[in-house]
């Protein structure tokens, strides 16, 4: 059975503390809470199964770590009984940990309600990253200076978690894989802002370069870029198009993604 901190009823009393070490992206990670399996065996001989608690924490690089695992509640049914939990270890599955544990239960009739977990983990975080370049005519915007900062006023920069409401949630899209949105309405939900790092000005054409620091991972991004400061010549509005890949996952084994580029182009009214 899968147990999710992330649902009600599965696990309850959820906690995750981190503290940074200071030094090469290393912290100490504390996740704990009380797994809901609500087992039930019905014979005097001794059962066992599987349970596994997701714990919805990446598993960036995990250098040591420690699983505590307790019975929290039980209850038997006036007979010879066992409780158990026979086996607990971390594993790491789709780039994120996983708890996994053994119980046993014999009694006529007997229930595993909860038992409760701890896992201490020292990490190494690796950080994540986007970056890509934004290309632009000249006579759109013309910064008043060859500089990061006067070119950062003309465009917001995100990256954007894919939620789904009247339709199925989506599915993040492996790396290197671009996804495809699915029926629905979709939200984009902003989880990551971008800065333009560098700026180049010709006659005819502008390219900037920007970076999108400390994105999530494991979730699907798609990155946008809206151009307020842009302005068309004669009639219509000038917004920005991905011309590289725009719909991605990050994940620890693949944290960064570059040539996210964008290019402005016309999107209403005649060029």
């Amino acid at each position: 059975m899968d147990l999710d901190v992330n649902i009600a009823g599965q696990v309850t009393s959820h906690s995750v503390v981190r503290a940074d070490l200071g030094h090469d992206g290393r912290s100490i990670v504390v996740v704990s809470g009380i797994a809901l399996p609500e087992w039930r065996v019905d014979t005097d001989e001794m059962t066992r199964t599987s349970a596994r608690v997701l714990l919805r924490q990446p598993a960036d690089i995990v250098e040591q770590s420690t699983v505590t695992v307790s019975l929290a509640s039980i209850s038997n049914e006036e007979s010879s009984f066992g409780f158990a939990v026979d086996q607990a270890e971390l594993a790491v599955e789709a780039d994120e940990l996983v708890l996994a544990t053994r119980l046993s239960l014999m009694g006529e009739a007997s229930f595993l309600h909860r038992f409760s977990f701890q896992v201490v983990l020292a990490m190494r975080d690796v950080p994540a990253q986007i970056s890509g370049e934004l290309v632009w005519n000249t006579s759109q915007f013309r910064p008043a200076e060859t500089t990061p900062a006067a070119a950062q006023r003309a465009f917001v920069i995100e990256a954007n978690a894919v939620t789904v409401t009247d339709g199925p949630p989506p599915s993040a899209p492996p790396p290197g894989v671009p996804g495809t949105l699915p029926t629905g309405t979709i939200d984009l939900r902003p989880v990551a802002s971008g800065q333009i790092v560098s700026v180049t000005v010709g006659e005819q054409t502008c390219r900037a370069s920007y970076v999108i620091a400390n994105p999530p991972k494991l979730k699907r991004l798609i990155v946008t870029v809206g151009a307020p400061g842009l302005h068309a010549v004669g009639t219509g509005t000038i917004g920005m198009r991905a011309t590289g890949e725009a719909d991605f996952t990050l994940t620890p084994a693949a944290p960064t993604r570059e040539h996210v580029d964008f290019a402005s182009h016309h999107e209403t009214g005649p060029a």
